[in-house]
């Protein structure tokens, strides 16, 4: 049955843009445009309308809130400065840190040189 109602309903649409066609070969004929379609979307005085009346909201609530203040002024973040104390013990905590770092490449090299002389051997 729906097969059966497909195609009675894709006849009926191929009959209505057939119709549509002729009725636009007429207007040309008359002379008359075809009316214009809008797909959705705002009309121009409507977009208008719309934006008189969110100014009108906002001046309203500006008026409301009283005169701008002027803005705080924000308060000046103070300069961090390390102690000497502080200073120190990042130094000696960099020097442990580079010291692996440079112990962690010696291993590395020691290793490559005994493959090296492992695979010449």
């Amino acid at each position: 049955m729906t097969d059966g109602l497909d195609g009675i309903i894709k006849q009926l649409e191929r009959q209505k843009k057939v119709i549509e066609r002729a009725v636009a070969a007429l207007r040309d004929v008359e002379g008359t445009p075809a009316p214009a379609t809008r797909k959705g979307g705002m009309t121009p005085a409507g977009r208008r309308r719309l934006s008189a009346a969110l100014k009108k909201r906002w001046a309203a609530k500006r008026a409301a809130e009283g005169a701008p203040a002027a803005s705080p002024a924000k308060a000046e973040r103070r300069k961090v400065r390390l102690t000497p104390e502080g200073r120190k013990r990042l130094a000696e905590s960099m020097k442990r840190r580079w010291a692996v770092k440079r112990a962690a490449s010696a291993v590395k090299k020691t290793a490559r040189k005994t493959r090296a002389a492992k695979k010449a051997g």
